[in-house]
């Protein structure tokens, strides 16, 4: 381990091979927390590469529980990096079911909140789902219902390693990029949401090496994790074997801009009011906000080619109830399980 932070203290790459080195030895215990620390602390101020985040999700993706799903090709993730500091709703869990609701199978992922009023776990918890569900019972819920949530830690005992020097260290880390590149259901088709703009096009490059069928890779320019109603956002859409990079405006779509204090939420018992009052279809930001994010999930589901048609599928989802009856299946089939 020494040896790969004295690399990183000269603001050297580590190879894909030394990455994977560096987490075996942080994994299986053989790492300080002073030395997890250190490690977290260089790689952020380095600076991550596409090799070494390609390294890290693939070893992350090997050592996960798997959800053995049929037709990963086809199966759909909404899950971003968090860590923006914004405090809005959960906008890409509510995405889920807006997608889920079209018909789209959906493999989420998601955690409890680390820096936001509430993360993915703890709004579907609120609402009554049961989160803590094994890869069996994750991969009924997909094949019945078309929609499951695998509950991080959980899926990825690697993880557990690196919880306390992740939190005491306290800054935004590969591990927070890692986690949305490591699905355990394989999923292959990822609409994900970073912290930081300068990680757009260098995500979508890890999906593209990873093998992604169609992914769009996001960052609003308000600082969000999310496709932004208030600001342009910076899209990185991988296709066809290639990165093509691009600004986008919820003008685009027809739908004009609200300032962001119009999406925070203060705890995750108003996220719950915002998630529902959105998935009964009632006009507010927060509804323009799930739509366009919907619209972009729509169009990396496959399902059409363009937004402006997918935006009509999502719209659809929502107005003809089955968003909202997809979300109450899935907390009715969770506690069955």
């Amino acid at each position: 381990m020494r040896e790969f932070l004295k690399k990183l203290s000269e603001f050297k790459d580590l190879t894909k091979g030394e990455i994977i080195q560096c987490l075996e030895d942080i994994t299986e215990g053989r790492a300080t927390d002073a030395q997890i620390g250190a490690f977290i602390m260089a790689m952020k101020m380095k600076g991550e590469t596409v090799e070494e985040l390609e390294g890290a999700a693939s070893f992350f993706r090997e050592k996960a529980t798997k959800v053995n799903v049929e037709d990963p090709d086809n199966l759909v993730d909404t899950c971003g990096t968090g860590g923006d500091l914004s405090d809005t709703f959960n906008v890409s869990t509510i995405t889920a079911f807006v997608l889920a609701g079209a018909g789209i199978r959906v493999a989420k992922h998601g955690n409890r909140s680390v820096s936001s009023k509430s993360g993915s776990a703890d709004l579907l918890e609120f609402l009554g789902a049961k989160i803590d569900l094994g890869p069996e019972q994750v991969k009924r819920m997909i094949e019945e219902i078309g929609i499951g949530f695998m509950f991080a830690p959980l899926f990825h005992p690697a993880m557990k390693r690196v919880v306390g020097p992740r939190r005491e260290v306290g800054i935004r880390s590969l591990f927070n990029l890692i986690g949305p590149l490591s699905n355990p259901a394989g999923a292959k088709r990822q609409l994900l949401g970073v912290f930081s703009d300068q990680f757009v096009e260098k995500v979508a490059h890890v999906l593209l090496r990873l093998g992604v069928k169609r992914a769009v890779v996001v960052h609003g320019k308000d600082g969000i994790d999310e496709v932004s109603i208030s600001a342009p956002t910076t899209v990185a859409e991988v296709s066809g074997g290639e990165v093509r990079v691009y600004e986008f405006t919820p003008e685009e779509l027809g739908f004009r801009r609200y300032p962001i204090d119009y999406i925070k939420v203060k705890s995750v018992e108003e996220s719950a009011k915002v998630a529902m009052s959105v998935l009964k279809g009632e006009p507010s930001p927060a509804l323009d906000m799930v739509l366009l994010n919907s619209a972009f999930g729509v169009f990396v589901s496959g399902m059409v080619d363009d937004l402006k048609t997918a935006l009509e599928v999502a719209r659809d989802s929502i107005k003809s109830g089955k968003a909202q009856r997809k979300l109450s299946e899935f907390i009715d089939l969770s506690k069955r399980l």
